[in-house]
């Protein structure tokens, strides 16, 4: 008989995002491989590493030493405080000026089109651009322009990306949702937390038809973290391997059954 195909959907969560790649240790370790990848926002650049062959190694050494200056630099503010070119050339930098075709696993991102006003889903072209669209938080990010059209941050279309997983093929679909959070949330210290607040308030409200989707959900809780605190990557890093670690038991058997486990 086949194997059970394995998929799974990273959400976004700004400098929380470097948490799944803790996620994806976990898994690994046990036994639990990764057949199918789809990724928002920060989650978007996770998958297109992981899918362009970095090991949890090298993950865990490039996601513990990441600065916002690696990825974000100034521009005169129009449409965005910074430029999401930085991005880009990270990206680059790191698999190199790939298209979705050259990665080892199929991958699909997540960015929302203002001009379309729907989600969009790239499965070609470039992984690099692909990943600056889908990171690009409104007042933070410049937007991205393709064809005409304005691109923005993935999370206001589906901040866990599970149909556009799903959409790659048939698989038992594991979605990572790093922004679940019960009760009340950290007081903003600053503008460009109070975006990132207002970002995921809206897509937490997506978020809830998106799981309806997925097979089975991990919500590693990361409370305790701020939106921008890359300083602590190294700790969130390894909550997302903890956390993760507390369900495997269950994960292993909603897999062995091909059942739902929310």
């Amino acid at each position: 008989m086949e194997r059970l195909k394995i998929g799974i959907a990273l959400s976004g969560g700004t400098a929380k995002s470097v948490a799944h790649i803790g996620v994806l240790k976990a898994l690994a370790e046990h036994g639990i491989g990764i057949d199918y990848i789809a990724g928002t926002s920060g989650g978007a650049i996770v998958a297109a590493f992981h899918a362009a062959g970095k090991s949890i190694a090298e993950l865990e050494a490039l996601g513990g030493g990441m600065r916002w200056r690696d990825i974000a630099g100034l521009t005169i503010p129009r449409l965005g405080l910074l430029s999401g070119d930085k991005v880009r050339d990270f990206v680059v930098a790191e698999i190199g000026e790939v298209e979705f075709g050259d990665l080892a696993i199929p991958v699909a991102i997540v960015a929302s089109d203002l001009t379309a006003g729907t989600g969009r889903i790239f499965k070609r072209g470039s992984v690099a651009l692909a990943c600056q669209a889908s990171s690009s938080i409104p007042e933070f990010y410049t937007p991205v322009e393709i064809d005409g059209h304005i691109l923005i941050d993935g999370q206001f279309s589906e901040y866990v990306p599970v149909a556009a997983l799903t959409s790659l093929g048939e698989m038992f679909a594991i979605g990572v949702n790093l922004g679940y959070e019960k009760g009340m949330k950290k007081k903003p210290r600053n503008p460009l937390e109070i975006i990132i607040q207002v970002s995921s308030f809206i897509a937490q409200q997506n978020a809830v038809a998106s799981e309806r989707r997925a097979d089975f959900m991990i919500r590693p809780d990361l409370r305790e973290f701020g939106p921008l605190e890359l300083n602590r990557a190294s700790d969130m890093i390894h909550r997302g391997y903890t956390e993760t670690l507390k369900i495997i038991p269950e994960l292993k058997a909603a897999i062995s059954s091909g059942r739902s486990g929310q």
